[in-house]
């Protein structure tokens, strides 16, 4: 269970033939829809798994802030932060194993609609734990909509 499995699944189920591709059919808008969902995905996680490996990193340090009342509420900001990192990831373990428990066929609309929910929950996931426990986001979207944002101000 993983994101080449995910990967040759829905190139299995969504197959367009090369010659009468149309990205205006509704099979072109899933494709494009589920292939643009994959890269937010593969940056998202590179990005946790990044972030995972700095939290470890900073343990020490930030053990260091319950020295001093005034610095503690550092470490419980951090614990919040790196517990949701984990809870997220066997969050994301859960939803693989509904995505590929389920019997898809090649030729169902119905199949093709569940992957791109389940790639939208994959997608949205982080969004549910940080309203859950809070910590960071790293959804890959939302720093282009902020750097967005700010380069318009």
């Amino acid at each position: 269970m993983d994101f080449n499995n995910l990967i040759i699944e829905l190139n299995s189920i969504i197959g367009v033939e090369e010659e009468s591709f149309n990205i205006f059919s509704l099979d072109g808008i899933i494709k494009g829809f589920i292939s643009i969902g994959l890269f937010n995905l593969i940056f998202s996680y590179s990005l946790r798994y990044i972030l995972i490996k700095v939290f470890i990193l900073l343990f020490p340090f930030s053990f260091l802030t319950l020295i001093n009342n005034s610095t503690s509420w550092f470490f419980k900001t951090y614990i919040r932060s790196f517990l949701g990192l984990l809870l997220l990831q066997s969050l994301v373990a859960i939803i693989f194993l509904i995505i590929f428990s389920i019997d898809y066929n090649s030729g169902n609309l119905l199949s093709k609609l569940l992957y791109i929910g389940g790639v939208y929950c994959l997608i949205k996931a982080n969004s549910y734990i940080k309203e859950l426990i809070g910590g960071i986001s790293t959804e890959f979207s939302s720093y282009f909509s902020n750097l967005k944002n700010i380069s318009f101000k």
